[in-house]
């Protein structure tokens, strides 16, 4: 299985469920001939269509490749594709972490964990620039959404120590 079959089925679940929430919004008396729903529902459908295109070309592709692939070349490609298929296991199980951890050491410093995280598994070494880039972009981030946009992020136990 290649990442792109991987991801049209992650994104083709992702569609059914962002469907039927979007299926779910209640009609108001201000509703139009489309409904609430409608861009939502088109949105998904969309998302749909464009997951199984994604999967079929994974598909064909393998095929393809399966078709025209020797003994050791084929080896090596396989090998290849599991350690993509692994690094981003490890960049999924870098979100999660940041999900666990977010309402309880707060936006800003979880999030420069998960900048100094990624970007070490990326880079596969420490560099001298990778905390104080995790420190600016978790503060550029925190002004954007929090002061800009006003959206609310968590604050974790940080304000109860104060």
């Amino acid at each position: 299985m290649t990442r792109d079959f991987i991801a049209g089925c992650g994104l083709l679940v992702f569609a059914v469920v962002y469907y039927l929430a979007a299926a779910a919004i209640p009609e108001s008396q201000l509703s139009d001939t489309v409904g609430p729903g409608g861009m939502p529902k088109s949105y998904g459908i969309a998302l749909g269509v464009l997951s199984i295109l994604l999967i079929t070309q994974a598909v064909m592709a393998r095929r393809r490749a399966v078709g025209t692939a020797d003994g050791p070349a084929a080896r090596q490609a396989a090998q290849k594709e599991l350690h993509s298929a692994l690094r981003g296991a490890g960049m999924l199980g870098f979100g999660i972490a940041y999900l666990v951890l977010l309402p309880l050491i707060g936006y800003v410093i979880a999030l420069a964990l998960l900048i100094i995280a990624t970007a070490w598994y990326q880079e596969g070494a420490r560099r001298p620039w990778l905390v104080p880039t995790a420190i600016v972009g978790a503060g550029i981030f925190w002004l954007i959404f929090v002061q800009v946009l006003q959206i609310d992020q968590p604050a974790g136990f940080w304000p109860s120590l104060l």
